[in-house]
């Protein structure tokens, strides 16, 4: 077993945005990883980064999250290989820019599948593990559309509505094992997503930073420095939380 004795932490969507920058900082504080995604080219690459960068180990494996029965195959290998989840963060997803007369039930089911689906069943098999240790976080990456939605938005919305529900379902049913869920609701953050969505069209770099108390996009470090802080402090007084990091997003709608 390579570095055996290092926490393990499980990173949906974990080669890019968000995801990448949570496994960077997590890495860097002495984690070893375990990161899936849809490109495997995309996870040997990061993998190899951030074993030469950080001297942890990073198991991969390509999967689409959207499949219940890949989610249990990756978490069951991931089990096998460390005999450990210290930590998961449910990152990956989909966005669909559309409007409500113009959805279909393909939309919908990818759209819920991803975004919803996959967080429920990561939770769910990751989850076993954690009771029978007594001890695990969860953190969910959701978005502060899931209380203040935009027009097109409908469908992304709805599914991160159902991930703060995920949220405190989970922190309430599981507390008694020492298992601390929150997600993490962020605004518009500058990622490879948000740059194709504004080379498309769909969305405008000055209607965001309108929609902001500090006229300005976030990073990603903001979102990965504050699940930094959850997942190292761990506080049983911080659980079953929705916490919007979105430049004033919330309070400014």
């Amino acid at each position: 077993m390579v570095f055996k004795n290092k926490k393990l932490a499980i990173i949906t969507g974990g080669t890019r945005g968000i995801g990448l920058a949570c496994a960077k900082i997590l890495a860097k504080n002495g984690y070893n990883l375990a990161i899936c995604s849809r490109n495997l080219g995309d996870l040997k690459k990061t993998s190899d980064k951030l074993k030469k960068n950080f001297n942890i180990y990073c198991y991969y494996k390509k999967i689409d999250v959207s499949k219940v029965n890949q989610i249990d195959l990756f978490v069951k290998s991931v089990f096998k290989k460390f005999q450990r989840i210290d930590v998961l963060i449910n990152n990956a997803g989909i966005q669909l820019n559309k409007k409500f007369e113009l959805i279909d039930i393909n939309d919908y089911q990818k759209v819920i599948n991803n975004n919803l689906l996959s967080y429920y069943f990561f939770s769910n098999f990751v989850g076993r593990y954690m009771i029978k240790k007594k001890d695990g976080i969860i953190i969910n990456i959701s978005s502060v559309l899931s209380k203040f939605p935009l027009v097109g938005r409908s469908l992304y919305s709805i599914s991160k509505a159902g991930v703060d529900s995920l949220t405190r379902s989970t922190a309430i049913e599981w507390a008694k094992y020492n298992i601390i869920c929150n997600s993490i609701n962020p605004g518009h953050i500058e990622t490879d997503l948000i740059r194709r969505d504004l080379k498309k069209g769909l969305i405008k770099m000055s209607d965001m930073k309108r929609r902001t108390l500090i006229s300005k996009l976030g990073n990603v470090e903001n979102i990965s420095n504050f699940v930094h802080y959850l997942i190292k402090y761990k506080s049983q007084y911080q659980t079953g939380q929705n916490y919007f990091i979105d430049g004033g997003f919330s309070i400014k709608k």
